[in-house]
């Protein structure tokens, strides 16, 4: 598709990059002769983006955004792009994976019988209990449509809920603290920024129903980790399913490790085989697009640039 379009693709040399653990030197050097880029770990901070004067396009793969200083990146006049429409079913799969996972204490059970045991397990039921969406942007209106399908009532917070869905699927809009209060599973579904960064600290897990549960795909910065982990210890959580953590991978000695009413997986919930393959897809079409002087709708962080923005 990009070659079709006129580009030569550069493959970065150091396998680092992808994975985020390049210095900003070394990212500046690597994409030096970029004018667009398909983004995955790697970051742009200002000094990143005021250093690649020949760059016109990040085009994230995948919904997150928290490694791109947009601000810088519109001052820039780069543009930067996501895949809202790639991976937003493969995330609500997982969530569903790591709540039943958690509630029927899969792992835990799986290790044990491993171990030479045969557990008398105790699990929680799902039919019928209170599920609470914090976000209900695409990924949470998938989850919604599933978790309707398992009987669950759902409520859901967001800064600017889609009203027509909600009354269309029967989830209940609310406030933060109400859907804690009164939520058995807690699901994340909002972005990292400065206005979420640890939104689940002590007194939001304090606030949370005793004996519930807490999953997370979307950022580990959302979380107060130290805040979780007291919860778990102190029996007030159930447990926890965790996709993605403050520190990727963690340290040895992280507690959460050790937790068996913690599952964990490695940030893989929105990258399943069909997930990476649209996100490749829409990230290359979204650099194919704005090439043709086309507007990517709904896929444009950088809004502002759109009155006078040339490649």
């Amino acid at each position: 598709m990009l070659r079709d379009a006129g580009f030569d693709l550069l493959y970065p040399c150091d396998d680092r990059m992808a994975l985020g653990q390049c210095t900003e030197d070394e990212t500046i050097d690597l994409l030096r002769d970029a004018s667009a880029v398909i983004a995955w770990g790697e970051s742009y901070s200002k000094r990143v983006i005021e250093s690649l004067p020949k760059l016109r396009v990040i085009s994230r793969a995948g919904v997150g955004y928290d490694r791109v200083d947009i601000a810088a990146a519109t001052a820039g006049k780069v543009v930067v792009t996501i895949t809202p429409n790639a991976n937003h079913e493969a995330v609500a799969e997982h969530t569903l994976a790591l709540l039943f996972a958690v509630a029927k204490s899969v792992a835990g059970s799986d290790g044990l019988i491993r171990s030479g045991a045969w557990p008398s397990t105790s699990m929680m039921s799902v039919r019928g209990k209170t599920l609470g969406l914090v976000g209900l942007g695409r990924i949470g209106k998938s989850v919604v449509s599933r978790a309707i399908a398992m009987r669950l009532r759902v409520l859901a917070c967001d800064g600017a809920p889609d009203l027509e869905f909600a009354r269309e699927h029967g989830v209940e809009i609310v406030p933060l603290n109400e859907l804690l209060a009164e939520a058995d599973f807690v699901s994340l579904h909002c972005p990292l920024s400065e206005a979420t960064r640890g939104l689940i600290d002590r007194k939001a897990l304090g606030l949370m129903k005793a004996g519930s549960v807490l999953i997370n795909t979307a950022r580990g910065g959302l979380v107060v980790e130290d805040d979780l982990i007291e919860a778990l210890r102190s029996g007030h959580l159930w447990g926890a399913g965790l996709d993605v953590l403050v520190k990727e991978p963690p340290a040895a000695d992280n507690p959460l490790l050790a937790m068996p009413n913690v599952v964990l997986t490695p940030h893989v919930a929105g990258g399943d085989k069909q997930a990476l393959e649209d996100m490749a897809i829409e990230a290359a079409q979204n650099i194919v697009s704005l090439h043709r002087g086309e507007w990517p709708n709904g896929a444009v962080l950088t809004h502002e640039l759109r009155s006078n923005w040339q490649w």
